[in-house]
């Protein structure tokens, strides 16, 4: 048995954790298949940001900048439906 020079055993690297398998989608055709939270989650998100834009289209429009303020919403819509 062999000695690091300070009088103790070495020891082994300590090991890493066995990697994880990839998440898979869920099978649409599921039985009883429901949303789970982070997919709920998601979805406010989107609602959130989509009322928030539909706000900026309504102050525009109340200031009587109908083209700006569409053009405006519409690009922030397509934004925010790309993401």
């Amino acid at each position: 048995m062999s000695t690091n020079g300070r009088g103790t055993t070495p020891t082994a690297p300590p090991r890493r954790p066995a990697r994880t398998p990839a998440m898979r989608g869920r099978d649409p055709e599921e039985r009883h298949r429901t949303a789970t939270s982070l997919e709920l989650l998601f979805d406010l998100c989107f609602v959130i940001a989509v009322a928030q834009a539909s706000e900026s289209l309504h102050e525009a429009l109340m200031a009587g900048e109908f083209a700006a303020g569409a053009l405006h919403y519409a690009l922030i819509f397509f934004t925010i439906w790309w993401a």
